[in-house]
């Protein structure tokens, strides 16, 4: 599991994360093959005694980004279209408490799908090849 760093608290991230090449690279090492899953190209990790170890980094894998079907639902009540973004996100819960019908909560849900944009659309380097994002 990869530590998101919440806005603005960079702090906070700092103390609880753990960057995960250390491991990755202990894990190839063991490993009796690596394969890629399709989705997201996650890396599996083959180990002699049977055991699959994948590694989930959403944060430093463009892939991961490019290839979300997610929506999530964020304890306020509003939809949100991407993980790594605040910018996009559609409030249900107070059109459901003023009483909206199941038709405009479902417009709501097909906003929230417009809306998506994977993270790393938006940064982009020479010939629209995709990027990391700057650093905070």
């Amino acid at each position: 599991i990869e530590l998101i760093p919440p806005p603005g608290d960079a702090g906070v991230y700092e103390s609880y994360h753990r960057d995960l090449v250390g491991i990755e690279e202990a894990l190839a090492g063991r490993a009796t093959r690596v394969t890629h899953r399709r989705l997201h190209r996650r890396k599996r990790y083959l180990l002699p005694d049977g055991a699959e170890v994948e590694a989930v980094r959403p944060m430093h894998n463009t892939e991961f980004c490019m290839n979300c079907t997610r929506l999530r639902l964020t304890s306020d009540g509003r939809l949100k279209p991407c993980l790594m973004r605040d910018d996009n996100l559609i409030d249900v819960l107070t059109p459901m408490r003023q009483g909206s019908t199941a038709d405009d909560i479902r417009g709501l849900f097909l906003e929230a799908v417009k809306r998506r944009e994977p993270f790393w659309c938006r940064f982009t380097g020479p010939q629209g090849l995709r990027t990391r994002p700057p650093s905070p």
